[in-house]
Order: structure tokens, then sequence, then C-alpha cells
């Protein structure tokens, strides 16, 4: 029997990101996945000096299993670099977060300097609040499209649900075809994140909210 996940509590929720070598092809060496969860750890104990008990207690883990998640983030940042691969920053399959009360002040949720062009997608089954926003992005049945007050503007089916290929590319054409600026949902993977980049469309964690909480969050 499997072991229940936990919730992961984050002070700020880092956007999924890729960093790509100079010259690297696809040929190459594949991507590194560094998860969000790991690379939190690491930014509290390397970035900002907290020993590793104060850094287990911040995410809401043990101190044991922060330094597994250390020692991940720091083999996989120094692999990718080794091998001259792309790494990514992603939410792990098993990420589920809990919001702290102020994460709607993080980097991740405050509000752009420059208005946003366009809207914000959830990534949700179904247009109802209590909706959970879905886990992948490319296989998500459809998208929650927000209007800049918070309310529903529309429920559209994403299209790539159904691909066996090149779903995440199918649901990027689709948010660039409704003028999305942003979108919500519990994980993305490097192809998601490359589409979406080329496209200039944000991606954002929430893995674990309902629809009606990343409204709230992200829609500021």
């Amino acid at each position: 029997m499997s072991r229940p996940r936990k919730a992961r509590t984050l002070e700020s929720l880092p956007a999924p990101v890729i960093y790509i070598p100079a010259g690297w092809t696809q040929h190459q060496s594949a991507p590194v996945e560094v998860a969000i969860e790991d690379f939190e750890i690491m930014r509290l104990t390397d970035g900002h000096n907290l020993n590793i008990e104060d850094a287990a207690k911040k995410v809401g883990v043990s101190r044991s299993t922060a330094g597994r998640m250390l020692e991940r983030a720091r083999r996989a940042i120094a692999l990718g670099l080794e091998q001259r691969a792309p790494i990514y920053l992603d939410a792990s399959e098993d990420l589920i977060l809990t919001p702290p009360e102020h994460l709607v002040e993080s980097h991740n949720a405050e509000p752009s300097s420059q208005p946003h062009c366009g809207g914000l997608a959830i990534a949700c089954e179904h247009p109802h609040s209590d909706s959970p926003v879905e886990r992948i992005f490319g296989r998500a049945h459809g998208f929650a499209m927000i209007h800049p007050d918070g309310s529903l503007r529309a429920h559209i089916q994403n299209p790539g649900a159904k691909l066996k290929r090149d779903a995440a590319p199918a649901a990027v054409r689709l948010l660039k075809s409704q003028g999305v600026s942003r979108v919500v949902a519990g994980r993305f993977g490097p192809e998601a994140i490359k589409a979406l980049a080329a496209e200039a469309i944000q991606p954002l964690v929430a893995n674990g909210f309902s629809l009606k909480q990343a409204i709230e969050l992200f829609n500021r």
C-alpha cells in the first residue's frame, strides 16, 4: 500500500521554468528536472542560510526528508551542468501545495508592474468553484477562462486531452487563440514550458488548489 502524499508549504511559488545551455539541441542530453519542493529546501538553506531543521519546518517535512530533498536538488543541478543538459524547475508528480496566508504577496502571485495583455486560464475539468486544478497541463480536460474581476468568461475543452502525442502544444495553441497570458495547472513538463515560453504565456503551479482558490491567488 502506497504512502499518502503530504502537502508542502512554500513561502513562494516559483513559476516553472527551463534553462537551456547555449548551443544545446534536442539530439543531446535530455532535460534534468529539479522538483519545486526540493528547490525550496535548497533555496532556504543554500540561498538564505537557514539550517536544515528550520527549512524542514517551513516546508512541513521532517529533517531527514528535507535532507533527502536537498541532496536531490543539488545532485540534479550538478548533473545538469556536467552534462550541459537543460535544467527545468517544475512540480513533482507527488507535490500537493498548502498555500500559507501570505502567499498572495509572493513573487509568483504578485501583479506585474505592466498590465497583463491577456487573460488567466486555469486547468480544471468543470467550471465549479470547488473543482480541483488539474494535475497535468497538456492532458487537462479543459480550461476555465477568467475575467479580470474573477468571474468565469468561459470553460473550453482542451484538444490535447485526447491526443496520444503533442498534447501540450495543442493546449498552448488553444490558449494563444484565447489571448491567455497566464495559465494555472498542477504540473507542466519541459515541452509544455518551452511551448508556453514561445507564446509568452506564463505557467503557474497550483496543485492541491480548487478553482476558487486559484482565482483568489492568481487573479490579482
